[in-house]
């Protein structure tokens, strides 16, 4: 018998931990941000559940590098030694992944779960294919060659969605979209690269449409559920509580954004920040400045309660539970990283 892969057995494995003691699940998923807060034995309780994730988890990420070694090889390099192929990226995608094979499950959409292992390879190309456009567009000196690439990734993660999904309308509309609110967000960003904040203090959930397209299975599935007209209302969900991350990547990238002039949503209202030289200096004293801090935090938990209103009149108890590790992250790097009492 053909072993599987680690993308075969990813879905089964996290689904057995799952149904296994679901509360324990929760708490192993949300432990890393919660350390303070957990006691030693409570951690003991649920390190089985723990270590499972994290084996589950590993076995991602070395498939991933053999998927995209294979695919990119032939055209002569190997896409996992680029520095703009960020490992974060697929950290901060794997557990998405989890919650996407539990909701699966949840909303018994058997035949999806059968076939996740095809999802997540979809999945690898979309973060591999987005993680080096950005990073390059980022960068002062663009590779030519990185980005064809990164395009000819995101090519080859759409065609891989539309087969495991199905050619339909809707579905092309639905990639159309996720793709196009990504680039949007990213043209208007690097327009105003140098000058100014592309956002807007009282639009902060316009963060998340960088991570439009992320969320493209969840919206595919919708429709394979005949649920296409909910669509607008859980894009609202992720938008919001994909703005609050974003935050945190705002507070966490400073410095090196400064030195690449863009200025995110947590410069807004700084005066003269182009005449500001020093990255390092400026990134201090928007981080000492209390009250920023303390309003970036209270605008992202505002978000994060609108999420869960929304999924509470959608009737969605699964997804709430992504919110929920959301704001665990949001409320240990603000205390954490920002010091914020």
């Amino acid at each position: 018998m053909e072993q599987k892969t680690a993308f075969e057995r990813f879905a089964p494995s996290i689904l057995q931990i799952y149904h296994r003691d679901k509360e324990a699940f929760w708490t192993a998923v949300m432990a890393p941000f919660l350390a303070n807060q957990v006691s030693f034995l409570e951690w003991l309780q649920n390190i089985k559940v723990g270590v499972g994730l994290l084996s589950a988890f590993k076995g991602l990420d070395d498939q991933a590098k053999k998927s995209l070694r294979d695919f990119s090889i032939p055209l002569g390099f190997d896409v996992t030694k680029w520095s703009s192929n960020r490992l974060q990226y697929f950290k901060d995608a794997y557990p998405v992944f989890a919650f996407l094979a539990v909701w699966m499950d949840e909303e018994g959409l058997d035949e999806l779960v059968a076939n996740f292992g095809e999802v997540l390879r979809a999945g690898v190309f979309a973060v591999a294919g987005y993680g080096i456009l950005d990073a390059n567009v980022d960068s002062d000196a663009p590779s030519p060659v990185e980005i064809l690439t990164a395009q000819t990734l995101i090519a080859e993660y759409e065609t891989l969605a539309l087969r495991i999904f199905g050619v339909s309308a809707a579905n092309l509309e639905i990639i159309q979209r996720m793709r196009t609110l990504f680039l949007e967000a990213e043209i208007k960003e690097k327009s105003m690269r140098g000058k100014a904040s592309p956002y807007r203090l009282d639009r902060p959930k316009d963060l998340g449409a960088k991570g439009a397209n992320s969320v493209t299975p969840f919206m595919l599935s919708l429709e394979r559920l005949g649920k296409a007209s909910l669509i607008d209302d859980y894009w609202e969900v992720f938008l919001l509580f994909g703005a609050a991350i974003q935050m945190i990547d705002d507070w966490n990238d400073l410095e090196s954004d400064l030195a690449n002039g863009h200025y995110s949503y947590v410069t807004l209202g700084f005066d003269k920040l182009p005449q500001l030289k020093d990255p390092k200096k400026t990134a201090q004293l928007l981080r000492d400045d209390r009250k920023r801090v303390r309003d970036t935090y209270s605008c992202s938990k505002e978000m994060i309660a609108q999420s869960r209103t929304i999924l509470k009149k959608l009737n969605d108890p699964y997804l709430v539970r992504l919110v929920d590790v959301t704001e665990a992250r949001l409320d240990s790097f603000f205390q954490k990283e920002l010091k914020m009492r």
